[in-house]
């Protein structure tokens, strides 16, 4: 008990004073920022912020990442205390107004392992205890992993991480003998590009474009699966090409050259 009170005081103290002054009060639940935890491993689309948080988990504040508060997070580093040995899990989040009301929710959250949980979601106060949430885009590293978060005349603007098999399945036509894992790299930790979305407070998301970067070796890129080094070969070519940049229809192109050439060798 003394461990959880001193734990929550310390959560209270470093939330007091200029941070929440700067949030709005849809942000702010009994003299504070709503915990960040709130939003971590939810279920369904309403918050119930009495039942949610540091000390209905039974965790214990572990500090915070200065970084992320520097760049206008809230949120702080957490751990089980039936499991002091494990790792420390992180939750933290950074709010964009939407107007009327609405703001949308930018998440990053881990429970100790090598999983990075980032999510998107609009939210509005729906009663003094209660949120409601509309999750509009989310994942876990490479797969759908969410970066480049801003607000841009009105719309929020930001990046989702793709794996080999991500890529193709944005295309108009994706081949659908494809299968990830078994002939493209679909893993955590396989990423090749970034899709970049528009989303404006009616929830409407908008693909822009992808961005493949800047390999130039296809020794950087993943090998998983049977189909995986022919596409790196064509992914490849396209950056030396200058074509890095590919909106809807380039990326239509890019996918039919992937059939095209290498589904053949399959």
């Amino acid at each position: 008990m003394w461990v959880r009170t001193v734990c929550f005081c310390f959560f209270s103290y470093l939330f007091a004073g200029e941070i929440g002054a700067a949030i709005p009060a849809d942000f702010i639940f009994h003299d504070k920022p709503v915990d960040a935890l709130c939003f971590f491993n939810m279920e369904g689309n309403e918050i119930d912020l009495n039942q949610c948080g540091l000390a209905k988990e039974n965790y214990v504040m572990k500090g915070q990442n200065s970084k992320l508060i520097a760049e206008g997070f809230i949120g702080y580093n957490w751990q089980d205390p039936e499991f002091s040995d494990s790792a420390q899990g992180y939750s933290y989040y950074k709010f964009f107004n939407a107007g009327e009301k609405l703001y949308w929710l930018y998440t990053l959250n881990s429970g100790g392992g090598t999983g990075v949980f980032t999510a998107i979601h609009l939210v509005k106060r729906k009663k003094a205890d209660i949120l409601n949430l509309e999750t509009l885009a989310g994942g876990d590293r490479c797969n759908g992993g969410l970066q480049n978060v801003s607000e841009s005349n009105h719309h929020l603007i930001f990046s989702q991480n793709l794996t080999a098999y991500d890529l193709i399945a944005l295309s108009k036509e994706p081949d659908p003998r494809v299968k990830a894992y078994d002939d493209l790299a679909a893993c955590a930790i396989c990423c090749v590009a970034k899709a970049y979305y528009k989303v404006d407070s009616n929830a409407q998301l908008k693909f822009d474009y992808v961005d493949l970067g800047t390999i130039a070796d296809t020794k950087e890129m993943p090998n998983q699966g049977a189909l995986q080094s022919c596409f790196n070969q064509l992914f490849i070519s396209y950056i030396a090409a200058g074509n890095s940049k590919l909106t809807q229809n380039t990326l239509n192109e890019f996918a039919a050259k992937f059939k095209q050439t290498c589904t053949k060798l399959n």
